[in-house]
């Protein structure tokens, strides 16, 4: 009898350090790197242009528009792109591979990147990825020798350039240079045109013309008469929207 009572408190032992011990908590779908992997492959087939609010995070593609909304002489903030940027090619293809996916925790996930032009490109790179309203968007990304620049910064650096432009180039100049880049109509008429039957786009050309406005004020040379012409020009291209 003792001996059948020491063997059933022993079991008892055993099953409650069982039912003691912690369980490794399942991984949500959503951590997984096959569901990483769908949710980027997805977003390789949209535009890394037209649609980059289905690609970047809310503060990511803040900044992006932030970057892009003020220009100079043909500078462009170069922006995401799958080639991390890269405007030539030496081949007829190009590739985009996914190398690999490491997640940081609930929010962030880490995916390792290669863009390959055979010939003249092999370059890594690696998307952060922040979980956003129920989707993966990307909230930066490291790309560059040793992959030492990001999209973050390099949106930063070109605002804070264009900055220093605007404030430091001769003002007539610059009115000069808005006034050329002003469209002519045939771009509202035209069916091949860019803003042809797309209030957005026209919309979005009177707002970057108002942030570039912006910078210009800054400018020791900057006159109402600027501002004037500046207006006038604005108010011809919002003729362009709908009633």
């Amino acid at each position: 009898m003792k001996a059948f009572k020491i063997a059933l408190f022993a079991g008892l032992a055993v099953m409650a350090l069982a039912c003691n011990q912690t369980k490794t908590p399942a991984v949500p779908e959503y951590q997984t790197e096959a569901f990483v992997k769908q949710q980027v492959e997805q977003m390789m087939q949209l535009n890394d242009y037209l649609d980059m609010d289905q690609l970047l995070s809310a503060d990511m593609l803040a900044l992006q528009k932030k970057a892009q909304s003020v220009h100079y002489y043909g500078e462009f903030c170069r922006g995401f792109g799958w080639n991390t940027g890269i405007t030539d090619a030496c081949s007829e293809e190009q590739t985009v591979s996914i190398e690999g996916v490491r997640p940081i925790d609930s929010l962030h996930c880490d995916v390792a990147m290669r863009y390959v032009d055979e010939g003249c490109y092999d370059e890594p790179y690696v998307l952060h990825l922040l979980w956003e309203n129920g989707q993966w968007r990307i909230d930066d990304m490291n790309y560059g020798d040793e992959m030492s620049a990001t999209l973050r910064e390099d949106c930063e650096e070109f605002y804070a350039n264009m900055m220093d432009v605007y404030a430091t180039t001769p003002a007539e100049e610059i009115m000069e240079e808005m006034k050329e880049d002003e469209p002519e109509e045939e771009l509202y008429t035209d069916p091949s045109c860019v803003f042809y039957n797309d209030p957005a786009a026209v919309q979005e050309l009177i707002d970057d013309i108002k942030a570039c406005h912006e910078l210009f004020k800054q400018n020791p040379g900057y006159t109402e008469d600027y501002g004037k012409q500046i207006d006038e020009m604005i108010a011809r291209i919002a003729e362009h929207l709908p009633s």
